[in-house]
């Protein structure tokens, strides 16, 4: 039997609502509904690893740090890495989008904590240049030393994430959605600043500074889980 997209989800929480009715207190109706589950899955060859994806989805925003054609810079990759380690989704980077991977709430926080910093590093990265352009008479260079702040800048934020510890079986999970969604995924090619380590440490120095007081956590306090807080988790600090 072939399904499309919308039979298979359909299919995925009927067998659901059956494993649910599995667990119910009146043994005969549990009985029945774990045999039509086990039918249905045998038939359909769903398996255990299929139902818990239905739950997975992709969440798209826009890159915001790359512009078309170019090479992503590097602290747009270490970005991405730091929002994927606080959140535990995986992002799949094109020319345009950038595609957040995982359970559908997670994923949507991802993507968007990724818009909110990505905008407010192009604003740092803004303004630092025009600081920048003010003592150096060299545009290369200037650029370079903005892009260092850049990569310096999300190595603070990096450094007050809280990171979201998954499990073995969170892991396969999101591997497995990743593999079926992207079956060929390749490897994103980056560009650094260029500049050597003497030259790149005042600019470092000044990111990681400004970095640290934008903090970003999962939020489990007075949230629900995977939530954040905008107003005390992104931006500057009190």
């Amino acid at each position: 039997m072939t399904m499309n997209e919308d039979q298979k989800k359909k299919m995925m929480e009927r067998l659901k609502k059956l494993l649910s009715l599995s667990r119910s207190a009146n043994e005969n109706e549990a009985a029945a509904a774990l045999a039509k589950a086990q039918e249905l899955m045998h038939e359909l060859a769903i398996t255990e690893d299929d139902l818990e994806l239905v739950d997975y989805a992709t969440v798209e925003s826009p890159v915001i740090l790359m512009r078309p054609g170019h090479r992503l810079p590097i602290y747009g990759g270490m970005l991405a890495s730091t929002i994927e380690k606080a959140f535990g989704c995986k992002a799949v980077f094109s020319d345009s989008t950038i595609l957040w991977l995982g359970p559908k709430s997670k994923a949507e926080i991802s993507a968007y904590s990724w818009t909110v910093l990505a905008r407010l590093l192009s604003t740092k990265r803004a303004e630092y240049s025009f600081f920048i352009m003010l003592q150096e008479r060299n545009p290369g260079r200037s650029s370079s030393k903005a892009d260092t702040y850049c990569e310096g800048w999300v190595y603070g934020v990096g450094k007050n994430i809280i990171e979201e510890k998954l499990s073995e079986k969170e892991k396969r999970l999101t591997s497995l959605f990743t593999k079926q969604k992207f079956p060929r995924l390749g490897t994103m090619q980056q560009r650094g600043s260029g500049l050597s380590d003497s030259d790149a440490s005042d600019a470092w120095a000044d990111g990681m500074a400004d970095g640290k007081n934008t903090r970003l956590h999962s939020g489990v306090q007075a949230d629900h889980k995977g939530q954040i807080r905008e107003t005390r988790y992104l931006g500057a600090g009190a």
